[in-house]
């Protein structure tokens, strides 16, 4: 059976870490989802300053196509404020927070998201991770759709950092990292607590 890389491949996608030159492409990246249905982004946020953080601290990742072209990013995220929200479950030894991914639009409705988080994971676990979380817009469908093949469960809402999130989190284990498996494990929108 093939693994997901060499599935990626064949497709001619290339994930890795993010270097230096490749910060540019990343931010017109992301700021190219300004305002598609459910982003919350602005010229703001994200920006150069975190590009240089996360990619100095070997955080920011992407994915390019056969021509060199960044598809999609995504990023481990050190967010004191998500990692302290009282709902997380306190059985995860290392939780680590994935953040700001994106997906070129002519890219988008293919399984990237899916496919960059599962390859992100994959190096959070060779980082001693055993879990991970995600704050997403409650008025994010492509999101929302999309880990639904990951086994996330909802752990809690909360508002931050001007908006409305809903907070997923699952260990890092065969149903997130297995591109064969199309759990039902997802929970939907919420009835949790509110932070």
């Amino acid at each position: 059976m093939k693994g997901l890389l060499d599935i990626m491949k064949s497709q001619g996608l290339r994930f890795g870490l993010a270097a230096d030159e490749d910060k540019t492409e990343i931010l017109k990246l992301y700021w190219g989802m300004i305002g598609a249905e459910g982003c919350t982004w602005s010229e703001e946020y994200p920006n150069m300053e975190l590009l240089n953080r996360d990619i100095e601290n070997k955080n920011q990742f992407c994915m390019k196509n056969d021509t060199d072209n960044i598809i999609a990013a995504i990023v481990i995220d050190e967010d004191e404020e998500v990692r302290k929200l009282p709902f997380w479950n306190p059985d995860y030894k290392k939780a680590g927070e994935l953040a700001r991914l994106a997906v070129r639009q002519d890219y988008q409705n293919q399984g990237i998201a899916v496919k960059l988080i599962r390859e992100t994971a994959k190096i959070m676990r060779e980082r001693g991770y055993d879990a991970i979380h995600f704050l997403v817009s409650r008025s994010n469908p492509a999101a929302l759709a999309s880990y639904q093949k990951l086994n996330l469960h909802l752990a809690g809402e909360t508002d931050l950092f001007g908006g409305n999130w809903l907070c997923y989190e699952g260990l890092i284990g065969d149903k997130i990292l297995n591109e064969q498996e199309l759990s039902r494990g997802f929970n939907g929108l919420p009835e949790k607590k509110k932070i």
